[in-house]
């Protein structure tokens, strides 16, 4: 599926807040695709918006292998100026992609500036935390789940690559309406998920790493049931 619905577009056009459009795509004829690649910023460039993130898919940590090869991820001031950006490069999708989904967000700020800010500590919390070096975890295979975290076989390809080129890492979260807790603890899934990240926080900054992009889902531009991602998730 390549193009948005008139439903889908008409809500995008709707949404006046600051969006982030998140493209996954699968690429049809890889020379129509470095066209459609600068075609498609310079429209984003156009409607006022920015391209954050063009990264090619390398390897999935968890939940299985991804249908799609490509990733955009671009930053506009609303939806409309969103949706002003898809749609005048059509002909170049058509000829580049053969299927895209394509998720709508409204960012979340406050979390990736206030890491950011704080990346100056990285040589300090990798000394109190011991993230300069490698350390096997306990019983970490036996804890590991292949549909929410990375396992031992997943964890082996990237530890093979280049440890020098830096890498983006997406999650995309949907999260139990009741935490799960051994104990019983009456708390959100969002919550528990938050606590994790509260956990992970200091261990990424310790090793140069921040979190760039976050934002909660509002919508879908292109997809349907039919899509391989098609779920109902909560963020990105």
């Amino acid at each position: 599926m390549l193009e948005s619905t008139e439903e889908q577009r008409s809500a995008l056009t709707e949404f006046r807040r600051a969006a982030a459009l998140v493209q996954f795509l699968v690429i049809k004829d890889q020379d129509a695709f470095e066209s459609y690649r600068s075609d498609s910023k310079r429209a984003v460039q156009e409607s006022g918006g920015q391209r954050a993130h063009d990264v090619h898919v390398d390897q999935v940590l968890a939940g299985g292998e991804l249908h799609y090869q490509a990733i955009t991820v671009d930053l506009f001031p609303s939806g409309k100026a969103a949706r002003s950006a898809f749609e005048p490069v059509r002909a170049e999708r058509q000829a580049a992609l053969s299927d895209i989904y394509g998720l709508v967000l409204r960012p979340i700020t406050g979390p990736p500036r206030v890491a950011k800010s704080l990346r100056f500590l990285a040589p300090l919390l990798s000394r109190m935390l011991g993230t300069r070096s490698e350390r096997e975890m306990a019983g970490f295979a036996e804890l590991a789940n292949p549909e929410t975290g990375p396992v031992p076989e997943t964890i082996a390809v990237p530890k093979e690559h280049d440890q020098t080129t830096p890498f983006c890492m997406m999650n995309l979260n949907k999260y139990y309406p009741t935490a799960r807790y051994e104990s019983g603890e009456a708390v959100s899934g969002e919550q528990a998920y938050n606590r994790n990240a509260a956990r992970i926080l200091p261990y990424l900054i310790s090793v140069g790493g921040y979190p760039a992009i976050m934002g909660y889902t509002v919508g879908v531009l292109v997809g349907d049931e039919r899509s391989p991602l098609h779920d109902d998730w909560s963020d990105f």
